[in-house]
């Protein structure tokens, strides 16, 4: 588990005093828009969208030598 958390709500990254039942935002108190703060969902993304465009160029490229 991370020990670092943003809040979706105000995006601050934190290291909570206490976690308890669930780390509290020290910024805007919110106890229910905490992630871990780590880099993977980030990467994740960034790879989801350079296959979409990989994806689209194919498409465009077999579309080209059929129809064209």
């Amino acid at each position: 588990m991370s020990d670092r958390y943003r809040c979706a709500d105000c995006n601050l990254e934190f290291v909570p005093k206490y976690v308890g039942n669930g780390p509290r935002c020290p910024s805007c108190t919110r106890t229910e828009a905490m992630e871990p703060a780590d880099g993977s969902a980030l990467q994740s993304d960034i790879w989801r969208q350079w296959l979409l465009v990989f994806a689209l160029l194919f498409i465009a490229g077999v579309a080209y030598l059929v129809f064209g």
